[in-house]
């Protein structure tokens, strides 16, 4: 089957240098690599054009569900690899997500991102606590991928319309693993396919993050019918237990437990305003 490795990019010109070196070291290369510029404003392009790697331009700022749909019209490939140009990639990556196609029943395989960066408490506390990884153990089946690296066969993405290009910024990669799975697709995790996160936070950016996360989070889980409310339950759990708790027990962690508090109050505001979203219709084009 013929493969594309896509990156899609909006500013990304601290990460794009290091993302093309990885991807272009990999044990099996893609057919082609692909760069969905999202309208930057930066040096993006200018450093994208030191690669060997097909570049498709947005004139202006699309989304990042818009990029993702963008590539799947912009190649022939059977299989379609995101990785996001904030991410790094092991060597093997791309060999680790394939390996699993050779079941026909798959429609998409993902790995794990480790999160590279610890030079402040926020970088420490999302490295604890909102990683973008199912664990240490391969998934056969699970309900979505993560979209900083995750692969689909380009036919499952096709029968559900692509990216809804509602989710202009989070939770895509959720919402499109909720329709796969409702159209009977099967997804695997495969934590041996690794990419080192390069994001850096400050304690307003992450505050931010954690909001956009949970507030499109609980709207994925609303338009698929997912119980959305599970998602508030899980922030009670997390807020009083699974991670305040936890990082008073550990005391190399316990510098971490006011921002528990205050991130845990600011993802119970997002979750109340996701309540009151009405969702308008999708406006994917694909096909």
């Amino acid at each position: 089957m013929k493969t594309a490795i896509v990156i899609p990019c909006f500013n990304g010109e601290k990460f794009v240098a290091g993302c093309m070196d990885a991807l272009l070291v990999q044990t099996i290369q893609p057919d082609e690599i692909i760069l969905v510029d999202d309208g930057s404003t930066d040096q993006s392009v200018q450093i994208a054009r030191n690669y060997p790697i097909k570049i498709v331009n947005h004139s202006k700022n699309m989304g990042l569900a818009a990029a993702r749909n963008t590539a799947i019209q912009s190649t022939d490939a059977d299989i379609l690899t995101y990785v996001d140009v904030d991410a790094y990639s092991l060597p093997d990556m791309h060999e680790q997500l394939l390996k699993h196609y050779t079941d026909p029943r798959i429609s998409g395989v993902g790995g794990q991102g480790i999160e590279a960066c610890q030079t402040t408490i926020e970088d420490k506390w999302r490295k604890c606590h909102a990683s973008q990884s199912h664990g240490k153990h391969m998934i056969f089946g699970c309900d979505h991928l993560f979209g900083l690296c995750m692969s689909y066969q380009k036919k499952a993405l096709l029968e559900v319309n692509g990216f809804d290009t509602r989710f202009r910024t989070n939770a895509e990669d959720v919402d499109i693993g909720f329709r796969i799975n409702a159209n009977g697709g099967i997804l695997v995790y495969e934590p041996e396919a690794i990419v080192y996160h390069q994001r850096q936070d400050g304690r307003e950016s992450l505050l931010k993050a954690m909001y956009f996360w949970y507030y499109w989070g609980f709207i994925a889980r609303k338009v698929n019918n997912r119980q959305p409310w599970r998602l508030a339950l899980g922030t009670l759990k997390r807020l009083l237990w699974k991670d305040t708790l936890s990082d008073l027990i550990h005391a190399d962690r316990r510098s971490l437990v006011r921002l528990d508090i205050e991130i845990g109050i600011r993802k119970f505001r997002a979750l109340i305003d996701a309540s009151k979203f009405q969702a308008p219709e999708a406006r994917n084009a694909t096909r």
